[in-house]
């Protein structure tokens, strides 16, 4: 019996040791709501449209680089240097046509979604400490401008990927973003150095405070040297730690005699696993610089319980007001009616089919990544996204999806296709970023 036991603890454990290094595939997610209509949608608004299974994006790591830098992998330790690139993610495998992919993408399919493969990871450039620009760092900078003057689009949005997280599934978030925006946003992957197992979760936190400096250093790279109108910022999971602090940095630079607006546009934070009280405390230094901080939370969040139970203290994306001092409390609420600040309050017993414990719903559902789309691409205050306000328990504002949130979009889409169309304007010149910089 003892040696039974014995042997069913080994397998137990060497199970879990798995686990922990999994990694599922990231796969093309759920279609959002707004593409479901078959009117014309942001695909075929876009006059500059790609019509492949390839997806480029711009990235900037503070991972240590090995390898060729024309095939780069990098590691799960931090550099002391940031590096910049272009990654190239395929939908599917080399026959996947994207006829295939724009019907996915455009219907509810009930086949199973392609995966996103990261092919290649091509470094230009890097920043190191002194900030000096290099002739690498210009071209790199020269093709961001390139792709903002293709895209309809004008502003960058940054993505901030979450804890226990390789690049390749990272990169296939970020990617997810580019694909539904319909190409008309220039999307960048800042990819943070992780441990890659969920057993070190811990550590990911710890590193996260050390990517901070390097994500404001970004901001200021871009805002100072590129035609962006805007540096918008989407945060999930952990990465709002990196984002909260790196952010905080930001604003109090810009408080700076002499300091350049660094321009800060949406800011988005998905789901943040952030410590609330710190995450308060950061939103007091930027929240006024930003165009909109849109918070989007859901209180049955079973990744951040177990997240509040490790750290011992609530996290931003379920929070527990308690927790906060008096000032910070009041200034919280304050903030969702006089700063910008919205809280999304995702109630899944509103939204079809919604896992009441999901933590991925920013693009796991379709009602919520339509609202992250719109944000991002109209800056629609909630009410014009189809939202529902509601007056917080301890007063302040809150916006949630309404039961009926499908029958108030159709209203939404129509004034939002009589903006996409003003928009395009097709503009001359290579189909890819690399070629762009050939």
């Amino acid at each position: 019996m003892v040696r039974f036991l014995v042997i069913a603890g080994l397998a137990v454990a060497a199970i879990i040791v798995a686990l922990s290094f999994h990694q599922p595939p990231m796969r093309l997610m759920p279609t959002p709501v707004v593409f479901l209509d078959g009117a014309p949608n942001a695909f075929a608004a876009n006059p500059n449209l790609v019509r492949d299974n390839s997806i480029e994006l711009f990235y900037a790591t503070n991972r240590l680089p090995i390898g060729p830098r024309t095939n780069r992998v990098y590691a799960i330790t931090p550099s002391r240097d940031l590096q910049m690139g272009v990654a190239t993610i395929r939908i599917g495998d080399e026959t996947t046509m994207w006829d295939t992919i724009y019907a996915m993408s455009t219907n509810t399919v009930e086949d199973r979604r392609p995966q996103l493969i990261l092919d290649n990871l091509t470094e230009l450039a890097s920043l190191s400490d002194d900030g000096a620009l290099s002739p690498g760092l210009r071209a790199w900078l020269k093709l961001i401008d390139t792709a903002i003057e293709r895209s309809p689009d004008k502003d960058i949005i940054i993505f901030v990927h979450g804890a226990n997280s390789t690049v390749e599934r990272a990169a296939g978030q970020a990617a997810q973003l580019h694909h539904f925006t319909g190409q008309n946003s220039v999307v960048l992957l800042f990819a943070w150095p992780t441990a890659e197992n969920f057993l070190r979760y811990s550590d990911d936190i710890e590193t996260a405070f050390g990517a901070a400096p390097q994500l404001a250093r970004l901001i200021k790279l871009l805002a100072v040297n590129t035609n962006a109108r805007n540096i918008d910022v989407l945060t999930y999971s952990a990465g709002a730690t990196v984002g909260s602090d790196g952010l905080a940095l930001v604003g109090r630079e810009a408080r700076r005699p002499g300091s350049p607006s660094p321009r800060l546009g949406e800011v988005y934070h998905a789901a943040p696993d952030a410590d609330f009280r710190g995450f308060v405390d950061d939103l007091r230094d930027y929240a006024k610089l930003a165009r909109r901080v849109s918070v989007a939370v859901n209180m049955g969040d079973s990744a951040l319980r177990l997240s509040q139970t490790i750290n011992r203290a609530s996290r931003a994306g379920r929070p527990d007001i308690a927790e906060l001092s008096p000032n910070a409390s009041r200034w919280l609420l304050e903030a969702t009616t006089v700063h910008g600040l919205e809280i999304v309050r995702v109630r899944p017993e509103n939204i079809p089919a919604l896992s009441a414990r999901s933590h991925a719903f920013w693009y796991d559902d379709p009602w919520v990544s339509s609202d992250v789309l719109i944000t991002f691409l109209f800056h629609l205050a909630p009410a014009d996204r189809g939202l529902e306000r509601e007056e917080g328990a301890q007063g302040g504002e809150l916006w949630t999806f309404p039961k009926d949130y499908l029958d108030r979009l159709p209203p939404v889409m129509d004034g939002l296709r009589d903006k996409v169309r003003s928009r395009a304007k097709p503009v001359a010149g290579p189909k890819t970023a690399i070629a762009a910089g050939a």
